[in-house]
């Protein structure tokens, strides 16, 4: 009788045994993967942050009268995916622009810049918009 009491409790040690060491691997696992998440998530923010620094600086060096308007700006690094459109609000819509008339004087010109930056490795996502007066 003792020892088949010893015999369960035995096989009811090992069971816990293992089930707690299951969880623990997977929750080992899980905090990998979501550090690797945040890694590429904050890299995701910063590459919106200066593709949309980029995209003002190609709008101010540009000269619309003679250039025209830009309307999308599409960047491939190794990593991401990032596409940027313009969306202008002007008195005057030219052709070739994306844009909006408007009647107020202090708001012409002014662009919205919608950016995009996906990542190729996981499914990572994120979107910024930001509106500048050049």
């Amino acid at each position: 009788m003792k020892k088949s009491f010893a015999m369960l409790f035995a096989i009811i040690f090992i069971v816990i045994l293992g089930t707690v060491g299951t969880m623990m691997m997977y929750f080992a696992s899980y905090s990998v993967k979501q550090t690797s998440d945040n890694y590429l998530a904050t890299q995701g923010e910063l590459y919106a942050r200066s593709a949309t620094e980029f995209a003002i600086q190609a709008l101010e060096s540009r000269d619309f009268a003679n250039d025209g308007c830009i309307n999308k700006i599409d960047i491939n690094t190794s990593l991401y995916d990032i596409n940027m459109t313009f969306h202008y609000f002007l008195t005057d819509c030219p052709t070739d622009c994306n844009c909006s008339q408007i009647t107020t004087k202090e708001s012409n010109g002014t662009v919205m810049i919608n950016t995009y930056v996906k990542s190729k490795v996981d499914n990572i996502r994120y979107f910024r918009q930001t509106l500048q007066k050049p």
